[in-house]
């Protein structure tokens, strides 16, 4: 199955930075601008032409995916069809999506080039367990794109993470799920998984 990458390149490079939160992180922004600051500083100690996959791939797993909640992201993704699969199903897409997630945030990171961020104080539901950050990215030419980042408080742990981001309206999971659902017109979920997870193998072996 042939999703749009290429197309979400640039998009996931915003998230990738921006929601690579630390684990004692307490407050959404803290989340944000403390993992913007951490990724950065890492990636300005590497020459662009230096950054191997490997590395890039290491600074992904260390900041990235303990910041997000895989299941929510995927399940989201998936939409209405997650009712309709397996817990064995379940547990594969959530695998093969963030595999998916971990290769475009790597191909991302190679396309840093000093771009700066700026945040607002977060925003919070009337429960207090949701929250919005919005932020700008300001490119190297002076423009910006908006950024909004939706975080949950997670009752288990009692930390923030991220679930959606939205960047010039482009949300995330809504894409995926776009993405998917067109597929699944035409393939079964065991299907889908399959293609997910040939993906993989193909990637692997570059």
């Amino acid at each position: 199955m042939k999703i749009a990458i290429q197309s979400l390149v640039s998009f996931f490079i915003f998230l990738a930075l921006l929601t690579a939160g630390s684990a004692n992180a307490s407050q959404p922004n803290e989340v944000v601008e403390t993992a913007t600051l951490g990724v950065i500083s890492e990636l300005k100690k590497l020459n662009k032409e230096d950054r191997t996959d490997e590395q890039i791939r290491r600074l992904v797993m260390t900041y990235i995916v303990p910041a997000i909640d895989q299941k929510k992201i995927a399940k989201g993704a998936l939409g209405k069809h997650w009712r309709r699969a397996s817990k064995e199903q379940r547990a594969a897409f959530i695998d093969s999506f963030r595999d998916l997630q971990i290769r475009t945030y790597t191909g991302a990171f190679k396309a840093f080039n000093g771009e700066k961020f700026t945040f607002e104080d977060a925003k919070f539901n009337s429960r207090g367990d949701r929250a919005l950050v919005k932020g700008n990215l300001i490119q190297n030419n002076g423009s910006t794109v908006p950024i909004d980042f939706r975080l949950y408080r997670n009752k288990k742990t009692q930390q923030w993470q991220i679930y959606d981001a939205i960047v010039a309206g482009l949300g995330m999971v809504k894409t995926y799920r776009q993405q998917l659902s067109e597929r699944l017109q035409s393939v079964s979920i065991a299907e889908l998984l399959k293609e997910l997870q040939q993906s993989e193998i193909q990637q692997a072996q570059r």
